[in-house]
């Protein structure tokens, strides 16, 4: 039975592989160009299994059973070394959440946890970071070309299915037999 990793883990996963995807046939493009700007922040990300984990994807990639253990090893490392951040992570929101609804609100000590999680999120960036890093050494070039081009289609995909259901509810809230509330905007 294959383990999954956490939600936070898989979307920085995504980001990151198609980050490095797209600077690999940026520096494939472009040879002896310098140094590639800095991937993008990991933001917009949905839920899904990260690239690392979808045989599927590996499978399209042409990624070997070789490859894929290696990948799978370095994963779980990146994972078995964030287990401890969970709690801690935990314990700063809990804590934050104490203070916004203690009687008096001191901005100091918000700030303050708010610090903390930036550093404790800033620590598990760089670990999957890393991480990514050593599975792009795993992969061939192409391979990670293949696995960006595969992740924009299911993005894609994604993408027109959420649009088929936004004009599906606008429709179905417009019928006057449905039950269903009109949007909060038309209230």
């Amino acid at each position: 039975m294959v383990k999954r990793f956490s939600h936070p883990l898989k979307m920085l996963g995504i980001a990151a592989m198609v980050s490095l995807a797209a600077l690999s046939a940026q520096a494939q493009s472009a040879p002896g160009a310098g140094m590639p700007p800095p991937p993008p922040g990991m933001h917009g990300m949905h839920r899904g299994h990260g690239p690392m984990m979808d045989g599927r994807l590996l499978k399209e990639a042409g990624v070997s059973d070789a490859q894929r253990a290696q990948i799978k090893q370095i994963f779980d490392a990146a994972r078995n070394d964030l287990k401890g951040q969970r709690d801690t992570m935990r314990q700063l929101h809990e804590r934050a959440q104490a203070l916004f609804t203690a009687p008096n609100v001191d901005a100091n000590a918000v700030e303050q946890v708010r610090q903390q999680i930036a550093a404790q999120r800033d620590v598990a960036s760089k670990r999957i970071s890393l991480a990514m890093i050593d599975a792009s050494r795993v992969l061939s070039p192409d391979q990670r070309v293949k696995i960006a081009a595969l992740i924009k289609q299911r993005q894609e995909k994604m993408k027109d299915r959420m649009k088929q259901r936004m004009e599906h509810r606008k429709d179905a809230s417009q019928h006057p037999d449905n039950p269903l509330p009109a949007p909060f905007t038309e209230r």
